[in-house]
Order: C-alpha cells, then sequence, then structure tokens
C-alpha cells in the first residue's frame, strides 16, 4: 500500500466515524424533545385533574401559556 492509499482509507474510516456521530446526536436530540413534549402532556392533564376534571381546558390557550413565543 502507498501513502495514498492510507489516505484514503483514512478518509473512509472519518467519514464513517463523523456520519455515526451525527446520526448519534440526532437521536438524543430527537429523544430530548420527545421528552419535554411527554412532560407537557403530563403536566396539563395533572392542571386538568387538579382543577376537578370537570372540563379539560383549552390546550392551545394552556400551552401558550406556558410557552409564551418571547421565550422560544
Amino acid at each position: 500500500m502507498n501513502v495514498q492509499d492510507f489516505g484514503l482509507l483514512g478518509g473512509l474510516i472519518g467519514g464513517l466515524a463523523g456520519a455515526i456521530v451525527f446520526l448519534v446526536k440526532l437521536l438524543v436530540t430527537s429523544k430530548d424533545e420527545r421528552i419535554l413534549d411527554l412532560v407537557d402532556e403530563r403536566d396539563f392533564y395533572r392542571d386538568a385533574a387538579i382543577a376537578s376534571g370537570a372540563k379539560l381546558p383549552d390546550h392551545e390557550a394552556w400551552w401558550l401559556r406556558r410557552h409564551p413565543p418571547e421565550h422560544r
């Protein structure tokens, strides 16, 4: 093997390692977003249960109170 072959092999291994790191980071980010969605859903139903649960509150109004547009 000459120097060019080692360079090509190193580039290939580096590219595969970069792709794997990118995919793992994407997986962790989507997992964290899903956990935040589930926490919001849990809190919505918890607030509805505390308010005696007779009528569910408007979800959009509740969500905007928890996540004001200026904090995005």
